[in-house]
């Protein structure tokens, strides 16, 4: 049976290359530059408004 899981996403910094990698399900996607505006914005389409989110009502 499937772990379950109520954590939210990790955005973080991939050291070697500087780039974000956000983690979902156990499996992480590159994203742009860390900390970038692409980058957080790529962040919010893959997981949806969060309530660290600036999209969240």
């Amino acid at each position: 049976m499937p772990r379950l899981s109520k954590s939210l996403p990790k955005y973080w910094r991939h050291k070697a290359s500087g780039q974000a990698v956000i983690t979902l399900n156990g499996r992480d996607h590159c994203l742009w530059p860390y900390n970038s505006k692409s980058s957080r914005t790529e962040d919010d389409c893959l997981i949806g408004p969060t309530p660290r989110s600036p999209r969240w009502d």
